[in-house]
Order: structure tokens, then C-alpha cells, then sequence
């Protein structure tokens, strides 16, 4: 899992996200039929691509491309289907994952059975990784493939294949899931920063503003906030608060990386001399930090610290706004 997570996040890294132009949809049936030159993030029980589009950043439970997509494709799904070209990468993980368009550069796909078609071609390399693994395209690079089983029936510049014993059903789900709820997070992140810019920023500024100072908020707020929680817990009195005040720190732990992913990734920008969107500062920090994560122990320690980071910027700007989020104005000066 771990492996297949990695090589995701690294080429999102260089994903192009949009500055400006950025349409979301989402709902049980997600039906794209008018072209747009926009990058689509669309989320849902069944997403369809039937207009040429400019990028899609896709999660749902069956996912077809019927038409054109100029720039990337990145997917998480029960079912992927490609059938139309795409200009860029195609980054996909999932139950089925079939390609039969042409794929612009690279293409990275993990499942539980994965398919380049007959009428398929990868621009440059493929890395596959599965349970059932088929190539009856062409792949004008290295083909990688690491699967229980592999039938080639296509080509392949370079061909490198390690086929492996079966996993366990759990441990391939319980991937499977991981990696949808990376992306979920990735996806989160993204609508927080379109739909809610300002508390977004504010908890980003209070990152910036005392880094060290707010670990040690946060560190200390989630352990005493454990430890009030047990208290209540244990009375019937305050199970209720108890409830409440463990809704609110789930969020705050759900959330805390999201913020401290966009003020590592406008730090990083800064040291390249090299402006970006909040959209991509965003993914940028989110992939170090997801990458960094996988690190053996120090990963653990890293999370601990960007969590509490994140944790104890939210806190502060909460303080810092109490007023408003009360409803009360603010005093004069």
C-alpha cells in the first residue's frame, strides 16, 4: 500500500491546478455535458465526462471519460473507465481501472484489476500496480508492473514485471481506502479554500505567525482536551458535553493538516521564488507532507507535530475571532 501511495502523491506534485478557473461538482449523479476549459473536481456516486474538459480531479463510485481532457486525470473510484484521450497524466486508483484513450505523458494506476486496452498508448511511462494486470496497448516507455498476474499482449519500450503473491482481501482493502481518503482529504482541502477563504487564511496566518508557539497550544490542548473528555465521559452528567467536545477535536484533527499543507507549500514557493495559487501551494504541502509522513518513526513524529501545528492554529484563531464567531461586535480599536 504503502509503495502505491507514495508514487500517487509524488506525481501529484507536479499536477497543474488551476488559479482561477476551478468548477466543483458533486452529488449522486455527476453529469458533465457542456465542454469547458475549466479543471473539473467532481465527487459523487457516478461521474460522467461526455464535453471535453481542461482537468479532472475525480472520487466516486463509478467514473467514466467519454470525451477529451486536455490537461490531467486524476481518479478514485469503485469502477474507472477511460475511453477518450488525455492530454497530460492519468493518476488512478481503484476496484476496475480501465484505459483505452491515449495518455499525453505518464500514467499511474493501482486496483484490483487494471486494463490498458487495445486501442490504449502511454506517451511516455506506465506504472501499474494490481491484482490482475492486462497490456494490450503501447506503452512507448518503461511499463512497470507489480501484480499477482500479468498478460501483456501489447508493447512496451521497456518492460519490468514482478508478480507477487496474492494479498490478503482486507490489507488490499483497507488500501484501497487509504488512498480514497487521501485524495478525500486532497478534495477537502480544495473546497475549504473556494468556499471559505477567509477562516481558511486566518488559521494559514496563524501558522506563520508563531509556528513553534502554536505546537505547543495544540500539543497541550489535545491532551488536556483528552483528558476533560474521559472526565465527562465517565459521568452521565457530561456525556453529553463529552460528545460534543469530541465532535469538535475530531474535526479540528481532520483539519489541522489541510492548514498547515497550504502554509508549507506558500513556505516552499517562497524559498523558489516561484508565486502560486492557493491552490497549488495547497497540493504542494499536502504531498511533502503526505510523503514525509511515510518516513519510518520520524513520519510519526512529523504528524504528531503537524497536527498539533495545525491543531493549535485553529484554537488561536478561534480565540482570535471569538467575537465574531459569538456574534458579538467587536469593541472599538
Amino acid at each position: 500500500m504503502k509503495p502505491a501511495c507514495l508514487v500517487l502523491l509524488l506525481l501529484l506534485i507536479v499536477l497543474p491546478l488551476p488559479a482561477l478557473a476551478l468548477e466543483l461538482r458533486s452529488g449522486g449523479e455527476v453529469t458533465i455535458d457542456q465542454a469547458t476549459d475549466d479543471d473539473v473536481f467532481a465527487s459523487g456516486g457516478m461521474i460522467a465526462v461526455n464535453a471535453p474538459i481542461g482537468s479532472l480531479v475525480a472520487a466516486g463510485g463509478e467514473i467514466t471519460v467519454d470525451a477529451p481532457v486536455k490537461g490531467d486525470v486524476i481518479a478514485a473510484g469503485g469502477q474507472i473507465t477511460i475511453n477518450s484521450d488525455v492530454g497530460g497524466k492519468v493518476v488512478a486508483a481503484g476496484g476496475t481501472i480501465t484505459v483505452n484513450g491515449k495518455v499525453g505523458t505518464n500514467a499511474v494506476l493501482t486496483g484490483g484489476t487494471v486494463t490498458l486496452g487495445s486501442s490504449s498508448s502511454v506517451a511516455r511511462d506506465a506504472l501499474v500496480s494490481g491484482g490482475s494486470v492486462t497490456n494490450a496497448g503501447t506503452v512507448e516507455g518503461t511499463l512497470t508492473v507489480r501484480a499477482n498476474s500479468f498478460e501483456n499482449e501489447g508493447s512496451a519500450g521497456t518492460l519490468d514485471v514482478e508478480l507477487r503473491e496474492p494479498s490478503h482481501p482486507v490489507a488490499f482493502f483497507l488500501s484501497v481506502i487509504s488512498i480514497l481518503f487521501t485524495i478525500g482529504l486532497l478534495l477537502l482541502g480544495l473546497v475549504l479554500i473556494r468556499f471559505a477563504p477567509g477562516p481558511y487564511r486566518a488559521v494559514e496566518a496563524e501558522i506563520a505567525s508563531s509556528p513553534i508557539l502554536r505546537v505547543a497550544i495544540g500539543f497541550g490542548s489535545l491532551i488536556a482536551g483528552f483528558i476533560l473528555l474521559l472526565l465527562l465521559a465517565i459521568t452521565l452528567v457530561g456525556l453529553p458535553l463529552a460528545l460534543l467536545l469530541g465532535l469538535f477535536m475530531a474535526i479540528g484533527l481532520l483539519l489541522s493538516t489541510l492548514f498547515v499543507s497550504s502554509a508549507l507549500g506558500g513556505w516552499i514557493a517562497g524559498l523558489l521564488k516561484h508565486p502560486v495559487s492557493d491552490y497549488l501551494a495547497f497540493v504542494l504541502g499536502f504531498v511533502v507532507l503526505a510523503i514525509l509522513f511515510l518516513i519510518p518513526v520520524a513520519g510519526a513524529i512529523i504528524l504528531v507535530v503537524a497536527v498539533s501545528l495545525g491543531f493549535g492554529a485553529i484554537i488561536s484563531a478561534a480565540w482570535n475571532h471569538r467575537a465574531g464567531l459569538l456574534g458579538v461586535a467587536r469593541p472599538p480599536g
